[in-house]
């Protein structure tokens, strides 16, 4: 998506009484930083981010079908079916019943994909960015 590859992350906070998810990024030219962009994500469910570190460079954020993302994250959601994450499942088919349960529910899939550091996904409603001047 445009407006948040090179963004080097700031910080970032999940509110789960507001449902929200916001990646504070920073742009820079020139070596020095330009522009302020929040990535929210809003309707907020669950996420996973993986090598968190100082200076993650995004390289991109793509939505992906439910489906894929069920598939490809199958090991992560059987092992942590007894914990009820990220929902408590009613039958034996995880991967059926949470697909069923993003589309029900109006939940997209967003890929956080890094050119450094931090990567990973988030299940929210939408995403919105905001971009400010420094």
């Amino acid at each position: 998506m445009s407006q948040v590859h090179d963004n080097v992350i700031v910080s970032y906070q999940a509110d789960f009484e507001s449902e929200q998810l916001i990646l504070k990024t920073k742009y820079y030219y020139d070596g020095a930083a330009c522009e302020n962009t929040d990535i929210i994500f809003k309707g907020y469910f669950t996420h996973i981010f993986s090598n968190e570190q100082k200076g993650s460079i995004i390289f991109g954020i793509e939505e992906r079908m439910s489906t894929y993302f069920c598939e490809r994250e199958r090991e992560l959601i059987e092992k942590n079916r007894k914990h009820c994450w990220p929902i408590n499942y009613q039958t034996p088919d995880t991967k059926g019943e949470l697909n069923k349960f993003i589309q029900d529910n109006g939940y997209k899939v967003f890929d956080i994909s890094s050119s450094y550091g931090l990567c990973g996904w988030v299940l929210a409603k939408r995403m919105e960015i905001v971009v400010s001047e420094v």
